[in-house]
């Protein structure tokens, strides 16, 4: 461990051993209330519930009031007994009660009056449906230890819950990294909480550091309707808790392997009649846990490494034929450490510290249509450290307390300084277009609940209020790209004409420094035995968006220019956008109801609508805006034609040839900027309903049916705004603003819209067989192509043909066209996810897990610039908006096999096999513009071809 995060994690130790009281806590547990009454249905006030977590033996006590009401807002995730005492009643036990994170439980309670002291215990089994608003799932760590899951992260369960499917994170930044997309995202617009610390990258949405699966209790994926408690995300929340040690001391060591013996062949390797890539991968680690002071104080730590040795096949179809059928090296190294240390510091106070590691180094770009000089190297070092302290006030207030300290270190370099050359197939060559670059992150957050029970009238209301206070005067990079020049060829062949050569050069340095300020109140009010009406409010300000781009000579001139009238132009006229404002209008009313039918706790009515802000993460924003303005880097040269550069002599100009004159002035080291912010940038929101139906059958099934809606506005992205068109709009040869080159605006009007219905399972057969699921219908369509939280109009990992004119709209004038409109790249209309575990006899364990999605779209595009405006990216003849046609469905089917060896009454050996992929579905994908496929399932970041593991687990 380095020396400062040594010095950290001792200043947060004091901190939180010092916090007064009257602070407020984490998100990373649940609450439990229920009735006391007696045989009649009475209300029996004063009675004394204690709650005892069974691994840990703390307990914490209520005493119920005068509606019979007892309630624990606060309590850490686990198993739980109860225990109900009062005078001249006999005691009840009640066992098997499951606390799940980010969960309310209710159980009701009934005391027989007895002249003699007798205790009746009553095993509690675990609801299969929720008296909730909220949309969503709890992953259990049953699930957790028993599904197969590729790669072990616990994101591969998110996908249990309705409307959501399971992506990996497309940022260089995050090798290998899965992420839940929902609701038409990607997964740049859920919300991590890690213990109720934030874990969300601010520079690119989604998680921000990873954590080995054997440091996990469970989680909780909320798709929709969550309280106000929760923000900072027009998605979803995925909130997780961390392992705590027991009072016996217990652990694992555990290893998991592959070879390429055990693997189908991928698509790629079929088609060019090659052998198998090599391919070697092995995950290994331990686990260990226990008492340092029994009943009081415990550890847990945890360590795992991950190391891959792949190869990629090569495709360019022809392009560069001695590559073609060829593998190349991408290895992969991951190393994952958790540390935790809980404290009962007395009955009412609880103390917990946790440290988080992560590093790794990976490839960057790999592809069928990748050249090996075009890949970059990937190396990320994450460090977290966080303190909470609860305590409880009476028997129905609780504060809580939280700091954490965050840091992030990327580095990707290039592996090649050579020009990046790129095809319309997609398939490029040189200096990777996002290399090199780099990124820091420096983050340290304060949070403060409260949470405590009243009664108005004689209704009763569970509140609480809190604040969350993030800073981060380290938040920023270098992305210094496009130095060796880049060249975009008209024609899939070699020797191809080019249509576009750009030079960069200086700088590219930027500090996008935030604060973020969140403050809410949320009243869950009882308004009779079976309507609960949930009301919550929030606002969230962020501090740190109001660039100062008064320098910038792009906004120099759009805020003085008066030819040009498009839309986008006329927010700068008069001055405007010289400096950002930061948006203080955030506030988001929540309101939900939840109703029991039948007031058996058995079927409920729910419903809510409300307004959802999410953090706009500074790569979508004010990244390279500000880095316009912060250093010298910027378009060194630029020359364009659209039918094909050509030399003085008449021939088509060729790389190595001299540089014909550059369309664009430039010199003293102080190069055109390329970047610029629109003063429409805001707060990118969602407007949410729902209307659903829960029921439990029989015991056994639960059933939940929900009908949601989303509009997403004042998305982010960035389009090419200085087309080759004049005022009228006619073709010419030089730009608009001929000072400069094809300059990216930062607008704030993206718009989405979601429409679905989901349809979720889960049954319980005793304690043999499980099963949970869900299938949906959705619509999701809008102008952000690439997803409603994403900051691309296109995404050429999607479609690889859109690289050529990368960032332009089909219509340059005007990205809100109607044509701009269609399916979102996200626009699967039916998704199915099940998952099913079966204990068997002779400790033997089978489970699988099945993921359906139908087609997504793709753009039928002409390949040439036919209005010729200096975009190559134009509608084919007969199309009337983007992404009119479907590609082809997605379908994998993994399974998990293990067999447990007892090898005394504490300790043994679990062998385990696990398939993926079990039937070898081909699963084309990236479709170019005439439906042809790019990748297949079995190529990197696509899914995989049928993978075999092997595996074995020591407990003790």
């Amino acid at each position: 461990m380095k020396l400062r995060n040594l010095r950290y994690l001792g200043a947060l130790v004091l901190i939180a051993l010092l916090m007064p009281a009257t602070l407020l806590a984490q998100s990373g547990t649940g609450s439990l209330r229920g009735r006391v009454t007696d045989e009649s249905g009475a209300a029996l006030p004063g009675v004394t519930v204690t709650a005892t977590q069974v691994g840990t033996g703390i307990t914490r006590v209520a005493v119920s009031e005068s509606d019979g009401i007892y309630h624990f807002p606060t309590l850490q995730v686990g198993d739980y007994s109860l225990k109900a005492e009062l005078s001249g009643f006999g005691t009840m036990q009640l066992t098997g009660l499951r606390l799940n994170v980010a969960s309310e439980r209710n159980v009701d309670i009934s005391l027989k009056a007895a002249a003699v002291q007798e205790q009746i215990t009553v095993t509690v089994d675990a609801p299969l449906v929720q008296d909730t608003t909220a949309i969503g799932t709890v992953v259990s760590r049953d699930e957790l230890e028993n599904l197969p899951l590729n790669g072990r992260q616990f994101a591969n369960l998110a996908s249990l819950a309705p409307g959501t499917s399971l992506s990996v994170n497309s940022d260089p930044t995050k090798p290998g990294q899965l992420t839940v997309a929902l609701n038409g995202g990607i997964g740049r617009n859920v919300n991590y909480l890690i213990d109720g610390g934030d874990n969300t990258d601010d520079t690119i949405g989604g998680a921000l550091q990873n954590f080995n699966l054997e440091a996990v209790s469970e989680f909780k994926i909320q798709t929709q309707q969550y309280k106000a408690e929760y923000g900072r995300s027009s998605g979803g929340v995925l909130t997780v808790v961390t392992k705590t040690g027991s009072n016996e001391l217990d652990g694992s060591v555990y290893g998991y392997f592959r070879d390429k013996s055990l693997n189908g062949e991928t698509t790629a390797e079929k088609n060019a009649n090659a052998d198998k890539s090599p391919y070697e991968r092995q995950q290994y680690g331990f686990a260990i846990g226990g008492p340092i002071v029994r009943d009081r104080a415990h550890f847990f730590a945890t360590y795992e490494k991950t190391d891959r040795k792949t190869e990629y096949l090569v495709d360019s179809g022809g392009i560069d034929p001695s590559l073609d059928g060829q593998s190349f090296s991408i290895p992969f190294e991951d190393e994952l450490v958790t540390a935790k240390a809980t404290l009962n510091i007395s009955p009412e106070q609880f103390l917990q510290v946790r440290y988080g590691y992560q590093k790794n180094s990976d490839k960057y770009g790999a592809s069928s249509l990748s050249a090996p000089d075009s890949l970059g190297t990937v190396g990320n070092e994450y460090d977290s450290i966080l303190a909470g302290h609860t305590w409880q006030v009476g028997s129905t207030k609780v504060n809580e307390a939280l700091i954490q300290y965050t840091s992030f270190d990327n580095v990707i370099s290039a592996d090649s300084n050579d020009p990046y050359l790129y095809y319309p197939s997609g398939y490029h060559s040189g200096q990777n277009i996002n290399t090199p670059q780099s990124t820091q992150q420096r983050k340290t957050q304060f949070k403060d609940d409260f949470s405590w029970s009243m009664v108005i009238g004689d209704k009763r209301h569970d509140m609480k209020a809190g604040i969350n206070y993030i800073d981060e005067p380290t938040l920023g990079g270098d992305f210094s790209t496009g130095t060796a020049g880049q060249f975009s060829l008209l024609e899939d062949r070699a020797g191809s004409p080019v249509g576009d050569i750009t030079y960069y050069g200086g700088f590219f340095g930027d500090s996008t420094p935030v604060e973020q300020y969140s403050f809410y109140v949320q009243d869950d009010w009882f308004v009779n035995d079976r309507l609960t009406v949930n009301a919550g409010l929030r606002y969230d300000y962020w501090k740190g968006f109001d660039l100062d781009q008064r320098s910038n000579p792009i906004w120099q001139e759009l805020s003085t220019q008066t030819e040009f009238n498009d839309y986008y132009l006329k927010d700068f006229q008069g001055g405007k956008g010289g400096v950002l404002e930061n948006d203080d209008n955030n506030w988001g009313p929540r309101i939900g109801f939840t109703y029991d039918l039948k007031g058996d706790a058995k079927s409920f009515i729910r419903g809510g609508w409300g307004i959802y802000y999410d953090f706009p993460y500074t790569n979508a924003t004010i990244l390279f805006p500000a880095a316009a303005v912060q250093s010298n880097y910027g378009v060194a040269y630029e020359y364009a034609d659209p039918n094909g550069i050509k030399n003085p002599d008449g021939s088509y100009w060729q790389p190595g040839d001299p540089l014909p004159p550059n369309q664009i002035p430039s010199g003293g080291g102080v190069f055109p900027p390329n970047e610029i912010a629109s003063p429409t940038l805001a707060t990118p929101k969602a407007t949410q309903a729902s209307l659903g139906y829960s029921t439990e059958i029989d015991g056994w099934l639960g059933l939940t049916l929900d009908l949601v809606s989303i509009r997403y506005r004042d998305i982010p992205y960035r389009f090419r705004a200085n087309p080759r068109l004049d005022a009228n709009g006619n073709a010419q040869a030089s730009r608009r603003f001929s000072n400069f080159g094809n300059f990216r605006l930062w607008i704030g009007d993206g718009e989405a819209n979601y429409d679905g219905a989901n349809l979720g399972v889960r049954a319980r057969l005793t304690n043999k067989l499980e099963l949970q699921g869900f299938y949906t219908y959705s619509e999701t369509d809008g102008n952000v192509l690439a997803g409603a939280d994403e900051f691309r109009l296109t995404d050429v990992g999607h479609q690889p043909d859109w690289r050529i004119a990368r960032d332009a709209s089909i219509d340059p004038l005007n990205p809100h066209c109607d044509a701009c409109f269609g399916p979102l790249n996200t626009d699967s209309r039916h998704k199915v996810t099940l998952s099913a575990l079966y204990r068997g006899a002779w400790d033997m364990t089978y489970s699988g897990v099945l993921r359906y999605r139908s087609a997504l779209p793709y753009t039928r595009l002409a390949g040439s610039d036919v209005d010729g405006d200096g975009f190559a990216q134009d509608l084919a003849a007969g199309v009337d908006h983007v992404n009119d046609a479907r590609g082809d469905s997605f379908s994998q089917v993994d399974l998990r096999l293990s067999k447990l060896f007892r090898l005394g009454e504490d300790y043994g050996i679990e062998i385990i096999g696990e398939v993926f992929n079990i039937f070898d579905s081909e699963n084309p994908s990236s479709f170019d513009r005439t439906g042809t496929p790019n990748a297949y399932a079995g190529d990197p970041l696509q899914g995989e071809q049928r993978l075999m593991q092997l595996g074995a687990r020591v407990t003790f």
